[in-house]
């Protein structure tokens, strides 16, 4: 069997972090040790990068509190690399984090989406949401902040995202290939008139910031009209027209669509649905019917 060629898709390639063999091929990582191996040749950069004015979204990244309010609103230099397909290049296992093996002992680089990277006054790179490079950056959620008259803690069920989108919000690296994509449980935080703080906490016990906005979502689905024009079966449609069903949506990950709710159908289905045309009624996984 020949070993894997150069031009793998980012679908059909490997998922940074996992090791596994398929077809003989052998997935594998190396650890980086030090922030400046994680690049290769020049890097561009982008001198005016502006960051968000609420000092929460930049916690929500991972980032100390105190660095977080000095960088809040400001503008700074960040370096942006390139999406990078996988398997286009060959790679030395002590210069970049993802690899792949092809049996033939040869090592390519994996897939990796644009990464933005920021260095703080120490030298300490500090990954960077790419949601942000869209701006005016609105945070997609009804309330940030709580309303609730004293302070309050829950637990959540939610599915994170891919193990690129955690990556990106500074948690660890094998910690994310372990997480990324499967179902888990968070802590909620609210109080009056604070930011409403969501906790993951990892298998080794370290407690990470996420978006709020990653939460389970309830929304309405609109009617059957709408629904069979975006090409939803007349079964599915009539079934599910105007019912409230629970979601995972991630805004601006790589796993969801920018657009566009995927709701099951009870049967192994997987429909989307322009969010336009529903209704969010709030977030959690509380549900009238199952999704």
């Amino acid at each position: 069997m020949k070993s894997r060629k150069p031009g793998t898709s980012p679908a059909s390639g490997p998922r940074a972090g996992k090791k596994r063999e398929v077809a003989k091929t052998l997935f594998c990582c190396a650890q980086l040790t030090t922030g400046k191996n994680m690049v290769w040749g020049s890097i561009p950069t982008q001198p005016n990068f502006l960051f968000p004015s609420e000092p929460f979204l930049l916690e929500e990244a991972n980032l100390p509190p105190k660095l977080a309010a000095s960088l809040a609103g400001k503008r700074v230099t960040v370096e942006i690399l390139p999406e990078e397909q996988a398997c286009t290049r060959r790679i030395q296992l002590e210069r970049d984090i993802s690899v792949v093996r092809d049996e033939e002992g040869n090592y390519w680089n994996a897939y990796q989406p644009v990464r933005l990277l920021f260095a703080d006054a120490d030298g300490k790179k500090w990954r960077l949401p790419r949601r942000w490079m869209n701006w005016p950056f609105h945070p997609d959620r009804p309330e940030i902040t709580s309303r609730a008259a004293r302070a309050a803690t829950w637990q959540e069920e939610l599915h994170l995202p891919s193990h690129w989108d955690l990556e990106e919000i500074n948690i660890d690296f094998m910690e994310a290939a372990k997480a990324g994509g499967m179902p888990t449980v968070v802590e909620v935080h609210v109080a009056a008139r604070r930011p409403i703080k969501v906790l993951w906490r990892d298998s080794t016990g370290t407690v990470w910031r996420i978006p709020h906005d990653w939460r389970r979502r309830r929304i309405r689905l609109p009617d059957y009209d709408v629904l069979v024009a975006q090409d939803i079966p007349p079964e599915v449609a009539l079934k599910w027209a105007g019912k409230a069903v629970s979601v995972n949506y991630h805004p601006g990950s790589l796993c969801c669509l920018p657009d566009s709710y995927r709701f099951r159908d009870g049967e192994g289905g997987k429909w989307p649905v322009k969010k336009r045309d529903c209704v969010l009624l709030d977030y959690g996984n509380r549900e009238e019917y199952r999704a």
